[in-house]
């Protein structure tokens, strides 16, 4: 019996795209967060409701599910009544750092010389941009 259950589960898990996958855990992750931060003000489902003012603690259940797809709106609503910031857009985005390079060539030196020291220049600024 425990063979079957652990097939099916690995069926039902083998199934789910990466994609569908990702948005998943984040669906889960939002509710944990959620219920994270009813807990820090001492909130039962019921507090959240009122603070929402929504009429149904039913909504509320579904939010905790992991299985709600929350609109930026809601988020919106929900951090300001739980004092968390869900979407965090503020944080900003590194910018490619872009290195332009010019090459000279000596046109007396021959092309295994060349090669050979294009592949040493090649690696060193490798190892130093990276540093």
């Amino acid at each position: 019996m425990k063979s079957t259950a652990t097939n099916i589960i690995g069926n039902i898990l083998n199934s789910i795209s990466p994609k569908e996958a990702k948005r998943v855990e984040n669906r889960m992750l939002l509710a944990a967060k959620i219920d994270d931060g009813m807990q820090a003000k001492g909130w039962k489902k019921k507090d959240l409701m009122l603070a929402m003012s929504k009429k149904n603690q039913s909504e509320i259940t579904r939010w905790l599910s992991g299985t709600h797809n929350f609109t930026s709106d809601l988020l919106t609503d929900l951090g300001t009544a739980l004092d968390i910031d869900f979407l965090n857009l503020e944080q900003s985005v590194p910018k490619p750092v872009i290195y332009h390079f010019s090459v000279t060539v000596n046109p007396n030196i021959s092309q295994n010389n060349f090669t050979h020291e294009f592949a040493n220049s090649k690696s060193y600024l490798q190892k130093n941009i990276s540093a």
